[in-house]
């Protein structure tokens, strides 16, 4: 057994199998949530902007964004007396939030890219502060490959030209940046250096090209100059901010908007300068953790592309969101210009929920504080005041969002939805569930107990409105609207969807009936349990019957949303709400019916994925991940990638909900529903932690392609992130889990039994517990472990052998200690030139060292010799056996020996 040991700060390892670049999707959209962003292509070397003003959505209708870039700007390198402007490249990789290209060399010295948006995952007011600033980040390294110093400089260039607000050009604002002035609009571009003694310029380009200085006068570019060492790296870090203000003058239906149309930033900064600054102080934290999240995510033995939508899918959270000053968040639907309480913000909720819960808490009170009047508890779709002519103008699109935190009944949802004549969609469901949902995930995260008690009231009158709509003696609402329901008259009669609605409320019932318990309100914990055991015996008698033959998940747009309800319970961990039988049963209808679907005029990946592509994924995808069918759901996933990853990456930060052919597949939609990819995810992984109850869920569901193991797989945790190692045998599994903090206090942990037993013999740590239940659900059966006093989980982890397997292979053997002596932040790992690297061999034999590229290319050899069992450093030459200089940049170290070997990532260079 190899080990690697880097000296770092952190007790975790990466192991990555391979992983590969995405390229021609003209660049990551970078900008905090609701603010607007900038975008790079370094194909073109040019940069693309938002035109985004709040409260209304992206204007990137017709590829608009693509559409708005600077008259010139990108970036200008110099190295060694020789100088290259507008730099580009086809080496580039997307990995939302995150872009990274390499240029070619200059004079020895090459060039690389890593621009990022700023976020750094966790649940504290700093992060979130990031996470809504209007800020993107672009690093330059340079590494010198000579045998000598090189002096080096590099420049960025932004002909604002209005784009993001301010003057057209530049003004010179000291030697490290440029201002875009303006009263109401501006913005800043900013240059640090992290070399020995760097010359800063600003302005015009002056001598850049012949000596590596701008002009110092009013002009788009930004620069800095040092000299290189021979072997060593420089960074020159390009700070971009902006600062936008909107006050309209339509007041809509509302007065007295005191400028709460503004972004939710006018709360921390006073124009871009300031944003620039906090920007600024916080650069490398923000590099180093994205870093570490991107190659921490692409670090598991899942499948590349799928790791790799898991990624990219979450640009909604760029792309989609708002937030205003007066604490209002919600996210843009998509092709609707219509932004509010719509289900699919929650079923993408997940990756925000469990990274920045702040986001969420604000979403959930914005859907709280908009509750109708005329129908308490009921939830709105969306707010519309039924303009025409669609995205015709900010003032229009403005007055969408313009619904107070206050409940209202003239607000009108969905303009075209009409109910025997009626505008309005207080007959819908679902929208209550997902209410009920957000609350819960929040619960779960954050375990914030006095907020939960604050929201109870709220949660429970929703609740109450779903019991109302459900009929005298049901706790099904079979009758009411949803998302999924479609005009049978050309927009003013609309059928149901009862299979949704009553599967879907089943897990809503329990989700009010554990929140409930979690406050002590014990009364009402046992009446919702009461509901849903009801509803789930109505459910099973009303559908269960004849199942292999009626029309349930049977040949139909959108049948997938019959069994959504089973995939929201097993995410949840919660029971199974429906039969085994019947389940699976819907299951081989569903695969019948999409399978081999075709459809005339519409590509035949996109016929497969149904009319809406992501609730395919995310319903009928996370039902068979639940039923045990990780296989089929890679199929179902596999579609989707294939259809935008493969065959139009341009669109990879656009995808639509809805099932398009020709040139509508290429609808700039961006709908906000991609991030619940991420649900299929936990799933596979059957993970969940409960911070408010202190239960931690493991029960794997592992696609054939992984051999029963998971390795180094990134667990979210809004505390600080942890990692997953698993292996099962035919009877048996080893379990690791560790947090890089102590993040995670647990006194009842969850398996998966796989045993065949009720009483296989468990060990933690390597003691014996004693208190287990064996759970048999049908499908779904448990192992319940109830600790006799509870144990925090940190960097050290803990172990769990079930029925005598013991961790041998893979990283559940050990837990490798990770440290550096240049220690960055949590799970960043660089090498570089003079850096030693320790590693551990269990025996004696020829031990291999490599470089391969993210492609899995082989850069070279680093180190090979016999060593004896124990730890072994060697110090690096920055090399290659062969005498090839490896410049800076992510790679998988590759450590070989006779016994097998291992890969992790790492960054090499100072």
């Amino acid at each position: 057994m190899l080990s690697i040991i880097l000296r770092t700060s952190l007790i975790s390892l990466l192991i990555i199998s391979s992983t590969f670049a995405l390229a021609k999707t003209r660049g990551t959209p970078l900008g905090g949530m609701g603010t607007g962003y900038v975008g790079y292509d370094a194909t073109t070397g040019n940069f693309y902007t938002s035109g985004k003003t709040p409260p209304p959505a992206a204007d990137g209708w017709n590829g608009a964004d693509y559409n708005r870039k600077p008259s010139s700007g990108g970036f200008y390198f110099f190295a060694n007396g020789q100088a290259v402007s507008k730099a580009t490249t086809t080496d580039e990789d997307a990995k939302c939030p995150m872009y990274t290209a390499s240029f070619s060399a200059v004079k020895g010295v090459a060039f690389t890219l890593t621009a990022f948006g700023p976020y750094l995952p966790g649940d504290n007011p700093d992060n979130f502060k990031l996470a809504t600033s209007p800020l993107a980040f672009f690093e330059i390294a340079a590494t010198n490959g000579n045998a000598a110093a090189v002096d080096v400089a590099a420049a960025m260039e932004f002909a604002n030209g209005g784009l993001l607000g301010g003057a057209n050009s530049g003004s010179v604002d000291g030697t490290q940046a440029i201002s875009f002035a303006g009263t109401n609009d501006n913005a800043y571009l900013a240059v640090d250096c992290d070399g020995t003694s760097p010359a800063y310029s600003a302005g015009a380009i002056g001598t850049f090209t012949t000596a590596g200085t701008l002009a110092n006068s009013d002009g788009n570019l930004v620069a800095a100059k040092c000299s290189v060492p021979a072997d060593g790296t420089v960074r020159f870090k390009f700070t971009l901010s902006w600062w936008r203000k909107y006050e309209t003058t339509n007041t809509g239906r509302y007065s007295n908007w005191d400028g709460k149309e503004n972004y939710w930033y006018h709360n921390n900064f006073a124009n871009s300068k300031d944003a620039a600054a906090f920007g600024r102080s916080k650069f490398d934290a923000v590099r180093n953790g994205i870093t570490s999240f991107v190659s921490r995510t692409m670090a598991s033995n899942f499948p590349d592309w799928y790791k790799d939508r898991l990624l990219n899918n979450t640009y909604p959270m760029i792309h989609n969101s708002q937030a205003t000053k007066d604490g209002r968040l919600a996210f843009w639907e998509g092709l609707y210009g219509i932004i509010g309480t719509i289900d699919q913000g929650q079923h993408a909720a997940l990756f925000y929920t469990f990274n920045w819960p702040e986001v969420q808490w604000k979403e959930l009170n914005y859907w709280r504080s908009t509750t109708r009047k005329d129908f308490p508890g009921q939830i709105h779709h969306d707010f519309n005041i039924g303009i025409s002519n669609f995205h015709s103008n900010a003032e229009k699109e403005a007055a969408r969002f313009v619904c107070p935190l206050v409940g209202s009944n003239n607000i009108n949802d969905y303009w075209w939805f009409k109910v025997n004549g009626v505008q309005n969609t207080n007959t819908w469901a679902d929208l209550n569930m997902m209410f009920i949902f957000k609350a819960y995930e929040l619960m779960l995260a954050t375990g914030n107990k006095d907020s939960m008690t604050a929201y109870f009231p709220a949660i429970k009158q929703t609740a109450e409105r779903i019991i109302a709509q459900c009929g005298s003696g049901s706790k099904l609402p079979l009758n009411c609207h949803s998302t999924y329901d479609e005009s049978t008259d050309g927009g003013n009669t609309f059928n149901t969807s009862p299979e949704y609605n009553g599967g879907v409320v089943l897990p809503a019932y329990l989700a009010v009936s554990e929140i409930a318990k979690y406050i002590g309100q014990t009364d009402v914990a046992a009446t919702y349990r009461g509901y849903y055991e009801t509803g789930r015996a109505e459910y099973q008698k009303k559908y269960g019957n004849d199942i292999a033959t009626n029309n349930y998940a049977k040949g139909r747009d959108c049948s997938e949303g019959d069994v959504a309800g089973y995939s929201w319970a097993n995410y949840f961990c919660f029971e199974p709400v429906m039969d085994s039988a019947f389940i699976t049963a819907a299951n081989k209808k569903l695969w019948a019916y999409y399978e081999n679907r075709t459809e005339s005029g519409v590509d035949n990946l996109r016929a497969k994925l149904g009319k809406w592509g992501f609730y395919t994924c995310d319903h009928w995808g996370g039902t068979e991940i639940a039923t045990g069918n990780p296989d089929r759901a890679l199929v179902i996933h596999g579609w989707d990638h294939e259809y935008y990853f493969k065959d139009s990456p341009g669109m990879i930060f656009w995808q639509t909900l809805r099932k398009e052919s020709g040139a509508n597949k290429d609808s700039y939609a961006s709908y906000m529903t991609g991030p619940t990819v991420w649900r299929s995810y936990f799933q596979m992984c059957g993970y969940l932690l409960d911070n408010a109850n202190n239960r931690l869920w493991i029960r794997p569901r592992i696609p054939s392609s992984m051999n029963g193991k998971i390795t180094n797989a990134l667990l979210l945790n809004p505390k600080c992130l942890g990692t997953l190692n698993y292996e099962e045998s035919a009877a048996g599994q080893c379990v690791r889990v560790s947090y890089d903090a102590p993040g995670a206090t647990v006194s009842e942990i969850v398996l998966k039994n796989n045993t065949g037993s009720d009483t296989p013999p468990i060990k933690i740590n390597g003691e014996t517990v004693t208190t287990v239940t064996a759970e048999n659900n049908g499908i779904e059966k448990n192992l319940r472990i109830k600790l006799a006093s509870p144990i925090t989980i940190g960097p050290d982890g803990i172990t769990i052998s079930v029925n005598g397997m013991e961790c041998k292979t893979g990283t559940c053997s050990r837990v490798v200690k990770l440290s550096s002596v240049f220690p960055l932040s949590i799970n960043n790992f660089r090498i570089a030139a003079g850096m030693p690297i320790r590693y551990s061999a269990d025996g004696t034999g020829m031990v291999v060292m490599e470089l391969l590229t993210l492609n899995g290319a082989r850069i070279g050899t680093i180190m090979q010799k016999n060593v004896s069992a124990g730890e072994h450093t060697f110090r690096w030459d920055g090399k290659t056996l062969n005498g090839k200089r490896v410049g800076s940049a992510f790679v998988i170290v590759r450590l070989t020996s006779p016994a097998g070997s291992m890969t992790k990532t790492v960054f090499t260079g100072r």
